[in-house]
């Protein structure tokens, strides 16, 4: 429902109402926001505490994973380093007291066995010295291994411990020795020998799997320098198993979270040389187990810096130490995803919700029981005020119901506003009665004034309409016949154009023509010439002929006669031999004679009879000739009396589009005329019907005041 159409104890319930409401609201809002900005600003410290506080437990986690595998590698770096000093006292002992160079191998091979059987958690021991450094006298101790001599006699010895008490020996050769090929880790495989040797300083190597009786354990090397007066003259080193640096990632990781984290323990080159979640992994690079991420792992790996980041869903922890004080830092990693760490963050994050979900719940339905108890006694208020107002509207409606009966007057005896209200009222029907009354009157007047107005005005549209179309049909025809006036002007002038292009061809014809006549006049001239030539030519062959005949004919006789005289050499014998071959050889010549003169013969007649169908086809073409020259002069005579008419259709032609060229003219400015009229015609039109039209709604607006009018009654 419409604003308007409310009451007024409505508007003021619906206004006061909604003034409540938005007072309420807004109080509710506000503490309800203030609740919110609260318990957010609590959860967000609680959160940030116990994330900061889960963030410094998971680095002591670290620290304490670190030095836990430091205390590893340092107790067996403080054997090695004992163990050292222990083989540099023994070859000083032995200079001092000159001691035999067998007994001193002898007595070193014994005590790094005795040293080895000691510690049964080293894998192996090994002892190598530069050639001649220890004794000088590595010539005298070629390929003896028992007493830890290689194929130079350098002192190399090594002994392994596959199995707790179970101990091999074995030299290492000069070849083993020099192998500085690139190993899995990119450092050489004798980095255990040359690391120390260059560096001056203990070395750890990074972790590597290799065979230790029957199976593949991972290990690493501690290789020490042995130094005389600030020289290295050799290299002691432990092989010492891994497998307590995976045992302390399993662990760890036990106690991390109860298990819901990994450990992972790096070695300077980013091997894994301990890792809880897939011990397959062991002595692989970061890449293999850490993705994308290796690459930010491996540079604060290598800077020897303590690195917190966060990806994935998982916060990562990374540690460094030093195995043994010389050494490249190694570091622990250890990973735990968020959703574990903050779990206490989360719990305590629900709780604080909930509680301010119940705390917000309870102050809307408090702000909702106050603002229905306002509205309550708004509406109450508001019925108390609108109770008088009531009652003089019902007078009003009296008075309305009564057919517009302005005589009738309001009677209300109370002195408020209402009152005033009623008095003034009454005030004004008394000024309007009499007003409404000359209103009435007018109104008639005006009514029949409009009727004939309309009237009129629907005469004249009428009229102007009809005007219209007949000027319309006007226009279209003189439309019409402008342009018809333009297409024959147009048809003429092509008529002309047409008319000269033949009289043109007509006179190109006759020129044609006569070229044709003349030269068939010459042909003729020719051909009778050229007959007169193969007449003659065919006398000459009849001429060839009659000389051929007496050729022939002396053939003949010649041939006789040389018969004759072949006959009388046969007679005459031996002594007419000579004769007869002459006599023979005249007679073919003769034969050979006849023989060719009757193929010229052929020839000639061939050529005579084709002589006289030439001379035949030459009387023919000389017939046809001289009949196509009286042709030609007919045809010439047809074209002259064709261009003769074809001038005559051209000046006629010309004449004709003149005149339709004037005649075009005439009917465009009759056309222009004619629409200019035909567009006055339809504005006055336009014009004649908007009149009608407003006629009409005079009249109706007449009827319309005539009809308001007759419901008052003055």
């Amino acid at each position: 429902m419409p604003f308007n159409r409310l009451s007024i104890q409505w508007k003021i319930t619906l206004l006061a109402g909604l003034c409540l409401l938005a007072i309420v609201s807004l109080l509710v809002g506000s503490s309800l926001y203030q609740s919110q900005r609260s318990a957010s600003l609590v959860q967000a410290d609680s959160r940030q505490m116990l994330e900061q506080s889960a963030r410094l437990r998971l680095q002591a986690r670290a620290e304490l994973q670190a030095i836990r595998i430091q205390r590893y590698f340092m107790d067996n770096y403080q054997y090695g380093k004992g163990f050292s000093r222990q083989v540099l006292f023994l070859k000083e002992q032995a200079e001092k007291r000159f001691l035999d160079a067998f007994d001193l191998r002898e007595d070193l091979t014994r005590q790094v066995r005795t040293s080895l059987e000691a510690n049964p958690e080293i894998l192996g021991l090994y002892l190598v010295f530069e050639p001649n450094a220890l004794d000088g006298k590595d010539e005298l101790f070629v390929d003896q291994p028992e007493l830890g001599s290689n194929d130079k006699g350098r002192f190399s010895l090594y002994w392994a411990q596959p199995t707790p008490g179970t101990l091999e020996s074995e030299s290492m050769t000069e070849e083993l020795l020099a192998d500085s090929s690139t190993g899995p880790s990119g450092a050489p495989y004798n980095a255990w020998y040359t690391c120390p040797m260059k560096t001056g300083q203990s070395c750890v190597l990074d972790p590597y799997f290799d065979n230790v009786g029957d199976r593949q354990i991972l290990m690493t090397s501690i290789a020490f320098p042995l130094q005389l007066d600030g020289k290295t003259v050799g290299v002691m080193g432990l092989d010492i198993s891994l497998e307590r640096l995976q045992q302390l990632s399993v662990a760890g990781n036990r106690e991390l979270y109860e298990g819901n984290g990994h450990v992972s323990i790096l070695s300077p080159a980013g091997l894994l040389a301990g890792h809880s979640r897939d011990a397959s992994l062991l002595s692989a690079k970061l890449d293999k187990a850490f993705g994308a991420n290796a690459g930010e792992l491996a540079g604060n790996l290598q800077a020897g810096k303590a690195l917190e980041m966060q990806h994935d869903g998982l916060l990562r922890v990374m540690e460094p130490f030093k195995p043994i004080p010389t050494a490249a830092p190694w570091s622990v990693l250890l990973e735990v995803p968020e959703q574990v760490l903050l779990a206490p963050a989360l719990e305590l994050d629900a709780k604080l919700s909930a509680q301010n979900q119940a705390a917000n719940l309870t102050g809307l339905l408090i702000g909702i029981l106050a603002a229905i108890a306002g509205l309550l006694l708004v509406w109450l208020t508001a019925r108390g005020v609108t109770r008088p107002i009531q009652g003089v509207a019902g007078m009003l409606r009296d008075i309305a119901s009564g057919e517009g009966d302005l005589t009738r007057r309001l009677d209300y005896a109370r002195q408020d506003e209402l009152g005033e209200l009623a008095g003034w009222f009454n005030r004004f029907l008394d000024k309007l009665q009499p007003t409404i009354a000359d209103v009435k009157r007018s109104v008639q007047d005006a009514r029949g004034t409009a009727d004939q107005s309309a009237a009129i005005a629907s005469q004249t549209s009428a009229g102007m309409q009809q005007q219209f179309r007949e000027v319309d049909q006007v226009a279209t025809a003189s439309h019409e016949m402008s342009a018809t006036a333009q297409d024959v002007a147009r048809s003429a002038a092509q008529a002309a154009e047409a008319a000269r292009g033949a009289d043109q061809a007509t006179r190109e014809g006759l020129g044609v023509i006569g070229r044709t006549t003349s030269a068939i006049e010459q042909l003729a001239s020719e051909m009778s010439a050229a007959m007169e030539e193969v007449q003659a030519l065919a006398n000459s062959s009849e001429q060839i002929g009659s000389v051929l005949e007496v050729i022939r004919a002396i053939a003949e006789q010649t041939n006789l006669l040389a018969l004759n005289a072949a006959i009388e050499a046969a007679r005459a014998g031996e002594a007419g031999r000579g004769f007869a071959v002459v006599a023979d050889e005249v007679r073919n010549l003769a034969r050979r004679t006849q023989d060719s003169v009757e193929e010229i013969r052929q020839v000639i007649e061939g050529l005579q009879h084709g002589t006289r169908e030439v001379v035949g086809s030459m009387h023919s073409s000389h017939r046809q000739a001289q009949g196509s020259v009286e042709q030609v002069e007919q045809a010439v005579a047809a074209l002259q009396r064709i261009g003769n008419a074809v001038t005559v259709i051209t000046d006629m032609n010309l004449q004709i589009a003149s005149a339709a060229e004037e005649q075009s003219a005439v009917a465009e400015e009759i056309n222009r005329n004619v629409a200019a009229i035909r567009d006055v015609t339809e504005s006055l039109s336009g014009q004649a019907e908007e009149s009608a039209q407003v006629s009409q709604a005079l009249n109706r607006l007449a009827n319309h005041q005539q009809g308001l009018m007759d419901q008052f009654r003055a």
